[in-house]
């Protein structure tokens, strides 16, 4: 696993400044809303990724598995 010490984003003058203003002190919830946004986006490509299987015809029919189990 890689340890992540820095994490550099280019940013414009007013978006610095917003970030300051925001997070002002709490560097930590910065973070912690940063990640969550990052599983989010994670979460709605799986989800995208599961429709365009199933608009595809690429799984298997949920009865299948009803009639199986």
């Amino acid at each position: 696993m890689q340890n992540i010490n820095n994490i550099e984003i280019p940013m414009t003058k007013e978006l610095e400044d917003f970030f300051t203003y925001k997070y002002q002190g709490q560097a930590s919830k910065l973070v912690d809303e940063f990640l969550l946004y990052l599983n989010t986006k994670k979460e709605a490509y799986e989800i995208n990724k599961a429709l365009q299987e199933v608009q595809q015809g690429k799984t298997n029919d949920i009865g299948k598995l009803f009639d199986t189990l």
